[in-house]
C-alpha cells in the first residue's frame, strides 16, 4: 500500500448504507435510560521486540489525513444473565442489542470449557491431565447449541534437543477449513525436581498442515523456548531455523514471526538485567541485533506485515523502565526508515492524570491530556480520532488481531471482578464507533475479556457463588 491507496482508503471510512440507517435508528430512539456508573481499571498492551538487516539513512515522515470517527452510546441496555442453577450441559440464550450487536450468553456445567475457531469444546482429561478421555463440540447459532462432529486426530511428540527428550500426546482436527488443537500437562523435571521442561503449540495463521512447536526449559526468570515446525502429515518436527545461527543464542524466551514465517523477531536476556533483541530472516539464513539498524536506538519492534518492521526507540530509566517511545516503520527489502510517532510518554492507567501512548505491536493508541483518543497505524503514521469520546483514567481500548477495529469497555472497581460496565467497538474501516451499558454486571465474577475472532468479543465469567459458569459472546 502507498501513500495514495492510503488516502483513498481514508476517504472511504464512511458507514455502508444499511449501518447508517441502523444507528440513526439508534439516534431516534424515543427510549431513555439512565446511564450505568463507570468506575474503570486499565490494561497496558505491549510490543514485542525486534531487529533488522541494513543500516540506512532516516526519510521524512509522510504528510497524512487524520480520519474521525464519532462516538456515539446506545440508548437499549444490555441486561446481563446471572442465574446460578448449573445445567446438565450447555445451555444457550441470545439476546440483540440496539439491532447493531447479537450476544448469545452460554451457561456451563462443571465440565472444562472452552471457546476456539467458533466452536465450543468441552474436554475431560485423565488425573493427570495427560491424555484427553472425551471431547465434545458446539457451534452456537442463532441462539442454539449445534452438535458437531469432528475428525479428531491423536498424535506424538518425540524430539530431543540440547539434550533434553520432549515427549508427549496430542490431538488435533481441522472444521470449516480451520486447524486446532489440544494438549495436557506436558511438563516434566529432573529427578532432583529442581529443572523442568515443557513443550507446546501454537497455531499458524492460515495453515492447515503444520503447527510450531515450542521446547522449553526453565521458568519465569530462567524461561527459555527455541520452535520447531511440526509437520501433521509426517510427525516430523523441522528445525526451520538451522543454518541461521539462533541455535546460538542464550536465554531466548519471546518469539514474533512475520505472517509468512520466513522472518523472526527473537528476544534474550542477558541474565544483567536487560534484554537483547535479534532479527532472523530465514531465507537469507542471516541473524543481526537491533542495534545494527540505522544511527537511532531501537528498544523494542513488531512486524506490520511480511516486509516491514515497527522499530520502537525508547528511553530507559535507571531501573530499566521504559518512559517514551518513537516509532519508526522499516521496510526491510530497501531498508528505508519513516518516522511514524514522535518521541511520546508511555500512557500509566494507574497513575491519575497519565497521558501519552499504549503500544499493541504495529499499532498505537495516543491519549491526551483532555482524554482525546487517537489510533494510530505505525506503518503509515495516519491517525483516526475517536471523536465524542473522554478516555478516562482506566477505560480500555484493545485492537483485534487485524487491526482494523478496536474494543473499548469499562470497569467498576467497586464490583468483584472486572465489573464491566460498557462495551463498545470502534470500526476504523466503516468509520463506526458506538457503546452500550450494561445492567446486572455486579452479579457476575467477570474474570476476563477480549477479541477471539476479528468480530467476536468474549467475556469469562461465574456467578458470585462460583455454581455456574458463563461465556458470553458478542458479534459486532
Amino acid at each position: 500500500m502507498n501513500i495514495n491507496d492510503y488516502r483513498r482508503g481514508m476517504d472511504r471510512l464512511v458507514p455502508d448504507t444499511d449501518l447508517k440507517e441502523r444507528i440513526m435508528n439508534q439516534k431516534n430512539s424515543k427510549k431513555k435510560y439512565l446511564p450505568v456508573r463507570r468506575v474503570v481499571n486499565g490494561l497496558l498492551a505491549a510490543a514485542l521486540a525486534a531487529a533488522c538487516l541494513f543500516t540506512v539513512a532516516l526519510a521524512a515522515s509522510p504528510e497524512l489525513r487524520t480520519a474521525v470517527l464519532s462516538f456515539f452510546r446506545m440508548e437499549e441496555h444490555e441486561q446481563v444473565p446471572s442465574s446460578s442453577v448449573s445445567p446438565e450441559g450447555p445451555d444457550i440464550s441470545n439476546a440483540e442489542i440496539g439491532e447493531l450487536v447479537k450476544a448469545q450468553y452460554i451457561r456451563l456445567d462443571s465440565r472444562r470449557y472452552g471457546f476456539s475457531n467458533g466452536l465450543l469444546t468441552g474436554l475431560t482429561w485423565d488425573e493427570d491431565w495427560k491424555t484427553l478421555l472425551d471431547a465434545r463440540f458446539w457451534e452456537p447459532r442463532d441462539g442454539e447449541l449445534i452438535p458437531v462432529e469432528v475428525d479428531m486426530h491423536t498424535a506424538q511428540v518425540d524430539v530431543t534437543f540440547r539434550d533434553i527428550r520432549y515427549q508427549g500426546e496430542f490431538w488435533w482436527f481441522i472444521y470449516d477449513g480451520r486447524l486446532d488443537f489440544f494438549t495436557g500437562d506436558n511438563r516434566a523435571w529432573d529427578e532432583e525436581g529442581e529443572h523442568a521442561w515443557d513443550w507446546n503449540f501454537s497455531l499458524i495463521p492460515g495453515r492447515t498442515d503444520a503447527l510450531l512447536l515450542r521446547l522449553s526449559t526453565g521458568t519465569q526468570m530462567d524461561y527459555t523456548e527455541y520452535p520447531f515446525l511440526y509437520h501433521l502429515d509426517t510427525g516430523e518436527a523441522e528445525d526451520i531455523l538451522a543454518g541461521t545461527g539462533v541455535d546460538k543464542l542464550e536465554y531466548a524466551y519471546g518469539w514474533d514471526w512475520s505472517e509468512n514465517m520466513r522472518r523472526a523477531i527473537i528476544l534474550c536476556d542477558n541474565r544483567l538485567g536487560m534484554s537483547q533483541t535479534w532479527f532472523c530472516d530465514l531465507d537469507a539464513k542471516t541473524l543481526v541485533q537491533v542495534d545494527e539498524l540505522a544511527d537511532i536506538e531501537i528498544y523494542t519492534a513488531a512486524f506490520a506485515d511480511n516486509d516491514t518492521l515497527i522499530l520502537h526507540s525508547s528511553t530507559i530509566d535507571e531501573s530499566g523502565v521504559a518512559q517514551d517511545v518513537a516509532c519508526y516503520s522499516y521496510d526491510i527489502p530497501t531498508g528505508r526508515i519513516i518516522q511514524t510517532l514522535g518521541r511520546t510518554p508511555y500512557y500509566r492507567s494507574w497513575e491519575e492524570g497519565s497521558s501519552g501512548v499504549e503500544m499493541s505491536g504495529s499499532r498505537c493508541v495516543l491519549i491526551s491530556e483532555d482524554g482525546q483518543a487517537r489510533a494510530v497505524d505505525l506503518k503509515t503514521g495516519a491517525q483516526t480520532l475517536l471523536e465524542g469520546l473522554t478516555f478516562h483514567q482506566n477505560d480500555n481500548l484493545q485492537f483485534n488481531l487485524s487491526g482494523n477495529r478496536l474494543l473499548y469497555f469499562s470497569m467498576d472497581s467497586k464490583t468483584d471482578g472486572l465489573g464491566i460496565s460498557q462495551i463498545g467497538v470502534a470500526d476504523l474501516e466503516k468509520g463506526v464507533f458506538f457503546a452500550f451499558d450494561r445492567e446486572g454486571y455486579e452479579n457476575l465474577y467477570e474474570g476476563g475479556i477480549g477479541w477471539d475472532d476479528d468480530n467476536t468479543v468474549s467475556i469469562r465469567a461465574s456467578t458470585l457463588d462460583n455454581q455456574t459458569q458463563y461465556l458470553l459472546l458478542y458479534q459486532f
